[in-house]
């Protein structure tokens, strides 16, 4: 890792649970979270993070690097409960709620969780495993007091796991990523800088707490800095569009399918017109798209983001409006070559992260040494440091030596009329070992002229590139992350190769 290269912020703080008592003595009065029920003051939600420590050690006698499940939606409640977990050096495991009761017990059977922390409403998806499994209880009842007097230090070590999140593959196997304190504050020192984000900004939060993006780059972050943060339990895009515009929300950051959908709704920015932040990460955007979204905001600086749940969220963002992605100011980005030597300035090669924002590891798997984590993705630098997304190295397509990269494919397809989502991937072939395959979705009540596409994509891509089979689907099979199956699109159509 080159140390030179990465800004040390020489912050105070070594637990997660210090940034809300900082911001709570700062600002006790100021409303810290609202969300579909209630809104609570820093001084209040401070108050009840202690409550449920106690809670957590005194009923659950549970002690540092325990871990706790969180099965959860959006909330007040799901917030304290997870500064109190980390405040006693517990490990909060957050769980997925949109998976089904087997999946869950399958992701039980590989952690040690002592206590899940669960709305009441998913109670059927967890008593019997969680009985199976020896888990001393289900809390379901988040007391707003404690009886006990008794103060609950807060254990201070950065190095302590404070989360264990899983992240599913396109294969779809979940890994379970040990992310620490120094992980979590790391990403919100960068990201606040690049932002220029202080405690007088709100935003209304679209994802889950249980993925990285609504965790570390979005919740936790606002809470370092004494903001607002807005929640709701699921994600209606009428929703969040009332909610920024009753809470004049100065700052937004999320995927690129909710700013589709905030666009198909709009017909003027003005209901958004107090937004002077937005983000667009855990997927690719369109150039178009953004340049749309932008025509709506005039006044709105937009910025690209990539990074991954193994560097707590952060990696690289837009320094300027609409620019390229660099990386933030406390990771070093390279560049490694096929010897895992770094490349050239323009070279192609897989995308390595490098810095205190690098998770130790996985659960019960191996560990992510040196504070380097290479990415999977393919992609190249400029002289300025730009980093520039290409693909997947997984999903690259190796067409008799030629290489195909998907996504600039998927760019070129989205741009025909009538296409809601696509899909390139690679399928064998007897003479070229690979060859391309695309999958289209139209959009509602549209259909999609494939002749007509096949003719529009022969005058804008290489021959070789030019998808030798080409469908229509009524949706991409994707993980519970959201990222496309692409291996599952393969399988699909080489049956149906052999059928026919």
């Amino acid at each position: 890792m080159k140390d030179d290269c990465i800004k040390d912020y020489q912050k105070p703080y070594r637990n997660l649970y210090e940034t809300l008592a900082d911001s709570a003595g700062k600002y006790p009065d100021k409303i810290a979270v609202i969300d579909d029920k209630e809104e609570v003051t820093y001084k209040e939600l401070r108050k009840r993070a202690d409550n449920l420590a106690k809670v957590f050690q005194m009923k659950y006698q549970l002690k540092e690097q325990d871990q706790i499940g969180f099965l959860m939606v959006n909330s007040v409640k799901t917030v304290a409960a997870f500064y109190g977990a980390v405040k006693l050096g517990c490990i909060a495991v957050m769980i997925n709620t949109k998976l089904k009761e087997n999946e869950i017990a399958d992701l039980l059977k590989t952690l040690d969780i002592k206590l899940i922390v669960s709305d009441e409403r998913w109670l059927d998806k967890i008593e019997k495993t969680a009985e199976q499994h020896g888990i001393r209880g289900i809390l379901t009842e988040i007391p707003d007091s404690c009886t006990e007097e008794i103060p609950i230090p807060f254990i201070q070590n950065l190095e302590n796991t404070a989360v264990i999140m899983h992240t599913s593959g396109t294969t779809g196997i979940p890994k379970g990523v040990m992310i620490t304190h120094r992980n979590i504050l790391e990403t919100a020192y960068g990201y606040q800088e690049v932002q220029k984000l202080d405690e007088s900004d709100l935003t209304v939060l679209s994802v889950p707490l249980f993925h990285i993006l609504g965790l570390s780059c979005v919740m936790t972050l606002f809470i370092y800095m004494g903001a607002t943060v807005v929640l709701s339990e699921f994600y209606h895009v009428e929703d969040v569009i009332r909610k920024i515009k009753k809470y004049k929300a100065t700052h937004f950051h999320s995927v690129p399918a909710v700013y589709l959908q905030i666009m198909e709704k709009l017909n003027s920015g003005k209901d958004l017109g107090s937004l002077r932040r937005a983000v667009c990460g855990g997927a690719p955007i369109s150039r178009e798209n953004v340049e749309q979204f932008c025509r709506l905001l005039p006044k709105l600086t937009f910025y690209l983001a990539y990074g991954m749940t193994e560097t707590a969220g952060s990696g690289t963002l837009s320094v300027i409006h609409k620019g390229p992605l660099k990386a933030v100011p406390n990771v070093h980005v390279w560049i490694a070559d096929s010897q895992h030597k770094e490349a050239e300035t323009g070279e192609v090669g897989e995308i390595v992260f490098c810095g205190p924002c690098i998770a130790t590891g996985r659960w019960r798997a191996e560990g992510l040494s040196d504070h380097v984590m290479y990415s999977g993705d393919v992609g190249y630098m400029d002289e300025e440091g730009h980093v520039y997304v290409i693909d997947r190295l997984k999903d690259m397509i190796n067409r008799g030596g030629e290489k195909i990269f998907p996504k600039g494919i998927e760019e070129v397809i989205l741009q025909y009329p009538g296409i809601e989502e696509a899909a390139v991937y690679a399928v064998s072939d007897k003479k070229y070992g690979e060859v391309p395959a695309a999958a289209v979705v139209p959009k509602p009540g549209t259909e999609v002229d494939l002749e007509g596409l096949k003719l529009y994509l022969k005058e804008r891509i290489a021959t070789f590139e030019l998808p030798v089979f080409l469908e229509t689907v009524k949706e991409l099979p994707v993980t519970q992350n959201g990222k496309v199956q692409k291996a599952k699109l393969r399988r699909q159509t080489e049956e149906r190769r052999k059928q026919n």
